[in-house]
């Protein structure tokens, strides 16, 4: 018995529903193990004593493979993918089916609800059913995300032995996923961010081709897919040496993100634990500089539940939930300093899965 769907299946009364269409595709693998593809090229739809894919040739045999449900294959012009939900409706007497309302366009929505209206079934708009049920990983789970962070780890010390002065910051971009790559990531995690000096003042800056320099700001984002889930680490380092601006700055984001380290538990809340890092940067002065949340879960996708940030008071941190630790600094015209640990928490506290060294300074010799 698939026990995720059977999570799924035993929400759908609480939901008011007979089933849920299910289109986003890290829903569909977290649920079966289907790969599929990122589009609306195929669907499940998953209902109390049924299920099936709906699918096109390209991904039929995949489906039969790995999702252990029926498939129906669409062909343009004879059935479908409207149809055929129609018909999955009327075989299985459907009457209130719902979508996860963030990943369906208009036009998706309009032309399901034009072939379903014919069967008398209605679309009911539902929203982070399956994000929801993510947020806690069984032990499988969180072996497969440790050996994505392993992955980044040893990219992370790679770069300390290879990055220099006057490379640019597309060009440790590329050596980020050139390193991934052909150590097993089966792609990037998302795209990395290098940005240096005045660029690390942004917090999701794009790589450009501005060249590092020694003694300024160089903060690293990175991540890698393996088996389908995914790392997520920052690290902040400069070349040669260290200004006192730059050791001020970095010593009360590493204070900031121990603090939390240490002290945050299951049982508290997304807000409680931003304030662990949000108090000792306010009193440091920064509070207008550390304008984002402190962490957000990660798995399937790189953003996930629960997060951690002003807002968050109805996030509940429970065992083996994951949240990234990532307080940061940015000041406009200098740079800024953000560090990130991916973080699992256990019933006696956090077990820390990044182990990269946070120790900033890169000696040139």
């Amino acid at each position: 018995m698939n026990s995720r769907l059977e999570k799924l299946r035993a929400q759908l009364d609480e939901l008011q529903l007979d089933a849920l269409i299910v289109s986003h595709n890290a829903d569909q693998r977290y649920l079966t193990g289907f790969s599929g593809h990122a589009d609306f090229d195929s669907v499940m739809v998953v209902a109390k004593n049924a299920a099936c894919v709906i699918t096109d040739f390209r991904y039929k045999q995949i489906a039969e493979a790995e999702s252990g449900m029926p498939v129906t294959m669409t062909e343009r012009g004879k059935l479908e993918l409207p149809q055929a939900l129609a018909n999955f409706a009327q075989e299985n007497t459907l009457r209130d089916i719902g979508f996860e309302s963030q990943h369906v366009t208009v036009y998706r929505l309009r032309e399901w609800q034009k072939a379903l209206r014919k069967v008398d079934a209605k679309l009911k708009p539902t929203a982070d059913v399956i994000k929801t049920l993510r947020a806690w990983k069984d032990e499988d789970e969180i072996e497969k995300i440790r050996a994505a962070v392993k992955l980044t780890d040893d990219t992370f010390s790679y770069l300390r032995q290879t990055i220099r002065a006057g490379m640019t910051e597309k060009q440790i971009a590329w050596m980020i996923e050139a390193y991934m790559r052909e150590h097993g990531a089966e792609r990037m995690a998302f795209d990395p961010i290098v940005a240096s000096g005045p660029n690390a003042a942004l917090p999701h800056a794009e790589p450009t081709s501005r060249q590092v320099r020694e003694g300024e700001p160089i903060t690293i984002d990175m991540g890698a897919q393996l088996d389908g889930y995914n790392s997520d680490m920052t690290r902040t380092i400069t070349l040669g040496h260290a200004t006192e601006k730059f050791n001020e700055i970095y010593r009360i984001v590493l204070k900031a993100q121990l603090a939390v380290e240490k002290k945050a538990r299951v049982g508290m809340n997304g807000k409680q634990i931003d304030r662990l890092a949000r108090r000792i940067i306010d009193k440091a002065g920064y509070e207008k500089e550390f304008g984002h949340g402190t962490g957000h879960g990660v798995g399937r996708v790189v953003h996930e539940f629960p997060r951690a940030g002003k807002t968050f008071k109805k996030d509940q941190f429970e065992p083996n939930m994951l949240l990234t630790v990532e307080p940061g600094i940015y000041i406009p015209d200098w740079g800024g300093v953000r560090i990130e640990d991916l973080v699992v928490f256990r019933e006696n506290g956090l077990e820390i899965l990044t182990q990269s060294t946070k120790a900033p300074l890169i000696p040139i010799a």
